[in-house]
């Protein structure tokens, strides 16, 4: 059995210590998330307004897809369709206000 013997002066010394490298410690933590959730909300941001102003440009999304027109066994026949996903005006201005607002917001914090 190990018994150590340390005065109690020195205990509270180091639990003093303790705390108070915590508080600063703690403040630190704050002000790291603070500047994290500031990056991040400039990043999201960003992608907004591109996403906004592709919206704008493109005014929808077209793909293309293979369906099978004709299944006879081993004669398959199919075709390519191409089809476009519509995305209003009001989408891309949503997006653009919005990725523009965040900016804002973020330098405001800074």
């Amino acid at each position: 059995m190990l018994h150590l013997s340390v005065p109690i002066e020195e205990l509270l010394l180091f639990d003093h210590c303790r705390l108070a490298r915590g508080t600063q410690a703690g403040s630190d933590q704050n002000n790291t998330e603070r500047k994290g959730s500031m990056k991040t909300n400039m990043l999201l941001g960003i992608i907004l307004i591109v996403i906004g102003v592709i919206a704008f440009a493109y005014q929808g999304i077209t793909y293309t897809t293979r369906e099978k027109v004709v299944d006879l066994g081993p004669i398959q026949v199919t075709a390519d369709k191409t089809r476009t996903f519509p995305l209003p005006p009001i989408v891309g201005g949503v997006a653009l206000v919005g990725g523009i607002a965040l900016l804002v917001m973020g330098n405001k914090k800074s």
